[in-house]
């Protein structure tokens, strides 16, 4: 950019300075071509208003006249009267002829001065286009410089970030410009980072341990068999391990429908009806306490049929794991949205753990066993089903009639259908 703007500033100011040279240096020499002709006229003035022969040196009114420039003209024959002007000769040269044509007057032009001053000009203006260009690309270097050290701060400073400090931020400059937006949106970018490599780190290690705690089992129950094979009850000890494996499957399962939602793949949007899935969920077999439904009307939304059927079943088997005599579901339409209410009669979540039951591998107090809590993915793949499909998960406090837990869902109604 300094190179730019020095090489920009020398053509812009050579080329003013040309224009400029052109136009004084015109000047100059018409003025030495002015000055020699007032100089002739004045001169055959004199010559004929004294009526000398041409000879010697001839002065008046602060004019002097040699000889060397005064030349005698013959009288022609004809009558007198005044002789036609000679013509300049390539510009050197001023004349001039008496009123009778007795004398024709000479002056060369001096362009000594004229010279001298253009001489003299051309040295300032090429010592000011070199100086201006040299202080405009100082002020570019120095402006640049100053202007872009708030991004190497930010460069040297991301550069240091790894996985292992993503706590650090990038200084944001106390100027409220575009160097200061850049940095404030890359700290948030940071933010968003760390939360999620947090997030993955978590993940990760609650995935191992929820991992490794049914393998050791499994593989503790074989190393037992195996140890007294005449003794152990294979049947038995097949059984067990099968239902092991079928846990580790629904684990891994879970899993890999998490990777698929957290990947925000979009669901395969067709009209689905709320009301509908939830009278076949009531009607299919489960064990637990009974469903009623509330749902006086259809209930259209637009998303996945297999995704919002394991939205409702997860909500109905955490419903069913932890009530007491039934659970209600409530479907209705309020404004643009479909509200579905999943309601039970049990011990309910303390209003400090409405958020946190959303978690993965979250298990409350009473429900810690891993046969009888589940994964403790199941709400958390509730919410991310929820989220892919515009709407929204929480826990509320529970109503006047139910004094359970009471999770509503909230999914963007679908427009009525052409006809």
């Amino acid at each position: 950019m300094t190179l730019a703007v020095a090489a920009v500033l020398t053509v812009a100011l050579a080329a003013g300075a040309a224009v400029l040279v052109a136009t004084v240096r015109a000047d100059l020499w018409q003025s030495a071509r002015d000055s020699s002709q007032r100089q002739a006229d004045q001169a055959a003035a004199l010559l004929d208003h004294a009526g000398r022969d041409g000879a010697g040196t001839y002065t008046g009114d602060g004019i002097e006249v040699s000889e060397a420039v005064v030349e005698l003209v013959p009288v022609p024959d004809t009558a007198p009267g005044p002789s036609p002007e000679p013509k300049a000769t390539g510009g050197t040269t001023a004349y001039s002829s008496s009123a009778d044509g007795r004398y024709l007057v000479r002056s060369p032009v001096d362009f000594t001065a004229a010279q001298d001053t253009l001489h003299g000009m051309l040295v300032l203006l090429a010592a000011g286009v070199l100086l201006t260009a040299l202080l405009g690309a100082l002020l570019t270097w120095v402006t640049v410089g100053r202007s872009l050290a708030p991004v190497e701060a930010l460069r040297r400073e991301a550069a240091e970030i790894t996985a292992n400090d993503l706590h650090r931020r990038l200084p944001v400059p106390a100027v409220r410009d575009e160097i200061s937006c850049l940095a404030t949106t890359l700290n948030h970018t940071l933010d968003r980072l760390d939360r999620a490599v947090t997030r993955l780190r978590t993940f990760t290690g609650d995935v191992s341990h929820e991992l490794r705690s049914p393998l050791t089992v499994l593989r503790t129950r074989l190393e037992l068999a195996l140890a007294r094979p005449d003794s152990a009850n294979w049947p038995r000890v097949a059984a067990e391990a099968l239902e092991d494996t079928g846990r580790l499957q629904d684990l891994v399962g879970d899993l890999l429908l998490l990777a698929r939602l957290d990947a925000h793949h979009e669901p395969h949007h067709r009209r689905v009806d709320l009301t509908l899935l939830a009278q076949d969920l009531a009607r299919g077999p489960g064990t637990g306490p009974p469903l009623d439904l509330d749902a006086p009307g259809p209930a259209p939304v637009h998303g996945n049929a297999a995704q919002l059927t394991r939205l409702l079943t997860n909500l109905t088997e955490n419903a069913r794991r932890h009530a007491a005599t039934g659970v209600r579901i409530r479907i209705t339409t309020q404004g643009d949205g479909v509200v579905l209410e999943v309601t039970d009669d049990g011990p309910g979540i303390p209003a400090e753990d409405r958020e946190r039951v959303f978690d993965r591998f979250t298990r409350l107090d009473d429900a810690r066993t891993r046969r009888d809590g589940g994964t403790g993915l199941g709400l958390a793949i509730a919410r991310s089903i929820a989220t892919a499909h515009g709407g929204t998960l929480t826990a509320r406090a529970p109503g006047n009639t139910w004094g359970g837990a009471r999770l509503v869902l909230r999914l963007p109604k679908a427009p009525p259908s052409p006809h």
